[in-house]
């Protein structure tokens, strides 16, 4: 997707909101909102700079899981708290915005106050590592010569940055999956692991340790080049399936957060990134940063959703 940023004042708009002065902030304990159940790579990602978070901000962070509908739960929780710094949380892209296209969200692109961007995760494929599935093309020909035969199990729900990339691979391939949304990703790698699915989409992070440990075969990486965090398996690219896919993760609050609480928050979390400390946790935590600030992370929503609503009109991926 491209990245179109905003004119000055389309983006000053967005993120922010006349408020009161809030010179003492914080003075009290911030949620942190993942819409998301423990153990996936959101969770992951937000535990991990927790406390590095904490230091700069002098006060407590709370992380308050809040899963369910793929996330929309969270999403919508977070889009409807206060603006006032309290309460801010992780979100996740393509994935929040494709719901919109298809149901009736409580949210859109302007009921959040983008802070950064953190992660950018790409997707893969992966099978249990006693599979008969050894490649890539062995799933692709499965699927071509036994249309909805092969279950994949997605971490997200229809709209799910996996389920969008499923149906790109299906529209370039020829190949038809039967599609099995989970939510999240701790039951789908349960089922996957315990071979109740023989196939799953989710991230590069929540994957590559199992990968490691000799568990999962990772078929594919839905990104345009190798991975540093997985020099040796190829992209869907190298494969012949020109596919990109993943899920970006960042930090915003409700819309209507003032700007002095955009930049403390902004800096906090700045500085957090530079911790080298930190930047040895994300690395043993396979946490793949990337770091927007708060413009470029405000069009890059931007930018998304309008991509988005392009995709939902030529192929709407409601089921």
């Amino acid at each position: 997707m491209g990245l179109k940023f905003l004119t000055a004042t389309a983006l000053a708009a967005l993120i922010t909101v006349p408020a009161m002065a809030q010179d003492n902030y914080p003075d009290r304990p911030i949620d942190l909102i993942v819409a998301f159940s423990p153990g996936g790579g959101t969770d992951v990602a937000a535990r991990a700079i927790q406390p590095y978070i904490e230091t700069e901000l002098g006060t407590t962070i709370t992380v308050v899981n809040t899963p369910g509908a793929g996330g929309e739960i969270g999403f919508t929780e977070l889009a409807e708290s206060d603006p006032d710094g309290y309460t801010i949380g992780f979100i996740n892209l393509p994935a929040m915005f494709a719901y919109s296209f298809e149901r009736d969200t409580r949210y859109d692109v302007n009921s959040f106050t983008p802070i950064a961007n953190l992660v950018t995760d790409p997707g893969i494929w992966a099978v249990r590592s006693d599979s008969e599935f050894e490649t890539l093309q062995d799933v692709i020909d499965f699927a071509v010569e036994n249309p909805g035969a092969l279950p994949i199990g997605t971490t997200g729900s229809v709209g799910s940055s996996e389920h969008l990339a499923l149906l790109v691979v299906q529209q370039v391939t020829g190949a038809t999956f039967s599609h099995v949304p989970f939510g999240s990703t701790a039951p789908m790698r349960t089922a996957l692991l315990g071979g109740h699915i023989p196939l799953g989409a989710f991230n590069l992070s929540e994957g590559i340790e199992f990968a490691e440990e000799g568990q999962l075969r990772i078929l594919g990486v839905m990104s345009s080049e190798r991975s540093p965090m997985a020099p040796d398996i190829p992209t869907f690219i190298e494969q012949g399936i020109e596919v990109l896919g993943g899920s970006s993760r960042g930090i915003a609050g409700p819309a209507g957060l003032s700007d002095e609480v955009i930049e403390t928050l902004s800096a906090a979390i700045g500085a957090a990134l530079e911790n080298p400390e930190y930047a040895a946790a994300a690395e043993a935590a396979n946490i793949p940063l990337n770091y927007m600030p708060a413009p470029e992370y405000a069009a890059f929503l931007t930018s998304t959703d309008a991509d988005l609503a392009v995709v939902w009109s030529e192929t709407p991926w409601r089921q």
